[in-house]
């Protein structure tokens, strides 16, 4: 359960005089803050070539800004902005502010409050961002020893000794701020609020299925403001991607404060009974789902646009690999070495699992059909057959693997004694990849389930297994990554899924705390987040559930 503090709890158990409030809000609605280039004012500062990104200039600069434009919010009940953002400073601070009036004339006459990441503040209909990067480091040099204070370092001149030197700061200080956003939230007002509704809740008994809540507010319509088009319409000139309903229970305390306790927070899929009539009631419904449970039915490892495989992997695992590619044998043209005017040819299709090199040495001098010939495949160091006639294309010669020669005569001496002719033939090369690369390493590959190295190449960065020589049913064991807990896996998971801002730290951190030593490994492919939770929760002595929008975690201890 969320925490209430005791004066939430006093007013809820009131029998009568308790002053209960309902809100609804509407999010993300990403707003443009108008970051761009030659956009706002830079003071020492330039725009880092991507959305939400601004860098210092190169330089000893000791402070830079950027001011954005006036910019508009478009919805007066857009009240609300969550700001996000990500920094890589080197002696220096970033700060963000946020000001905003009714009126766009009135915004320079207002004051810069600094914003927090992660943090609700207020939005006005027009606003103003601005950037600062301030130097964390206190860096000057006095002209005199009257202008030195006590924070002051006084070098003393020891001229002469080759131990002192003098060092001046020239780096310039680095200050990058990137990834900033600013979330709008869009609170419906209470007043149009006819109809909380009430959550619906379903829970399979042996938690073998994953069910959804939904929910329907009903709002008062009487403005047109869910019918577009229309000048009053909430969603106008807005996003229509995903959007989250968020209901919260508060109560006014004692103080005059309203105190709010999160209930629900939905995925809008529907505005419906929509009405604007004569004689009608000029209502809207908005009916959502759980955000969590449809969040956890979107498919893990699915295949992207072009089809490209992309399983989820974490740990240790012995996954298969498919046939991607495959090289026929081949043989390179025979390289002669000696005075003789034939020249050698090969027939036949290589039919060995290893690469081989053969050499043929002229043993005798003589014509084509009358010379005798050696081979090896030792480099001579010793010889498969000797004595052999050194034919022509009537009646060629097989020396190995599905492999034969013959001569073709040329101008003078056909073969002279010492004549050497070299040729390789190389095996197939069957090409298999295990989905998933990169990998930290593949530690072991199976042919037809026999742990094998020898003519195998593996490469981790792609996944791709070189066989050379055979086919077989291939598979290999890999590691994708260092993580191998439980609870590491399944917040992975989550945050893949986008609920990493629904994952209960503490209870996560406990978990794994108690759970050192356990280690898992796990491969899941364009299949349901929730599946892939019931698997690893079916193997694994971990307890999960959700509480009010916050995803808990438990280890069994006995």
């Amino acid at each position: 359960m969320r925490p209430a503090s005791a004066q939430y709890l006093q007013e809820e158990l009131r029998l009568r005089g308790a002053r209960s409030r309902v809100r609804a809000v509407l999010h993300p609605f990403w707003l443009d803050y108008g970051l761009g280039p030659e956009s706002g004012i830079f003071e020492h500062t330039r725009y880092g070539g991507e959305p939400g990104k601004l860098e210092m200039e190169e330089g000893p600069f000791l402070f830079g800004s950027w001011t954005s434009p006036v910019m508009q919010a478009f919805s007066p009940c857009l009240d609300r902005v969550v700001p996000t953002w990500e920094t890589a400073a080197h002696g220096m601070s970033v700060s963000v502010f946020l000001r905003g009036a009714a009126e766009a004339a009135q915004v320079a006459g207002a004051t810069f409050i600094p914003l927090s990441p992660g943090k609700e503040a207020p939005l006005d209909p027009y606003f103003q961002v601005r950037v600062e990067f301030r130097s964390t480091t206190r860096c000057w040099a006095p002209d005199t020893l009257e202008e030195a204070d006590g924070l002051t370092a006084i070098g003393v001149d020891w001229s002469g000794d080759p131990e002192s030197d003098s060092f001046t700061g020239e780096e310039a200080f680095l200050g990058v701020i990137q990834g900033l956003r600013l979330k709008g939230l869009l609170s419906l007002p209470e007043a149009e609020i006819l109809d909380p509704g009430e959550i619906r809740l379903e829970l399979a008994r042996d938690f073998s299925g994953l069910k959804t809540s939904s929910h329907r507010l009903k709002l008062d319509n009487r403005r047109s403001q869910w019918l577009p088009p229309n000048n009053k319409f909430y969603l106008v000139l807005l996003s229509q991607e995903e959007k989250l309903l968020d209901l919260y229970h508060g109560f006014i305390l004692p103080d005059g404060q309203v105190e709010w306790l999160p209930l629900y927070e939905g995925v809008l899929f529907r505005v419906g009974e929509l009405a604007d009539g004569w004689q009608e009631r000029h209502r809207a419904v908005l009916e959502t789902r759980d955000w969590i449970s449809h969040r956890l039915n979107q498919r893990l490892g699915a295949p992207t646009s072009e089809g490209e495989r992309r399983p989820f992997m974490r740990g240790f695992y012995r996954a298969r690999a498919e046939l991607v590619e495959v090289t026929p044998a081949q043989i390179t043209n025979p390289v002669k070495v000696g005075r003789g005017s034939a020249t050698l040819r090969v027939l036949g299709t290589f039919r060995g699992d290893h690469d081989l090199t053969f050499l043929c040495q002229a043993e005798t001098t003589g014509e084509v059909g009358t010379a005798t010939f050696r081979w090896s495949t030792t480099g001579g160091q010793s010889w498969q057959e000797t004595g052999l006639i050194a034919t022509g294309p009537e009646a060629p010669v097989y020396l190995s693997q599905g492999l034969s020669v013959y001569w073709e005569s040329g101008l003078g001496e056909d073969l002279i004694s010492g004549d050497q002719f070299t040729f390789t033939a190389k095996a197939p090369r069957y090409r298999y990849r295990v989905f998933g690369a990169p990998f930290a390493a593949i530690t072991t590959v199976y042919l037809n389930d026999e742990a094998t190295w020898e003519g195998v190449v593996a490469n981790p960065e792609t996944g791709d297994l070189l066989v050379v020589g055979r086919s077989a049913q291939v598979s290999a064991r890999v590691k994708k990554d260092n993580t191998t807990h439980p609870v590491d896996i399944i917040e992975d998971l989550l945050i893949e899924v986008g609920l990493g801002g629904a994952i209960h730290r503490d209870s996560f951190a406990l978990a794994r705390t108690l759970t050192p030593e356990y280690h898992i490994g796990v491969c899941f492919e364009n299949v349901p987040a929730s599946q892939a939770l019931r698997e690893i929760l079916q193997r694994t002595l971990f307890d999960l559930w959700v509480d009010f929008g916050e995803i808990k975690i438990r280890a069994y201890l006995g």
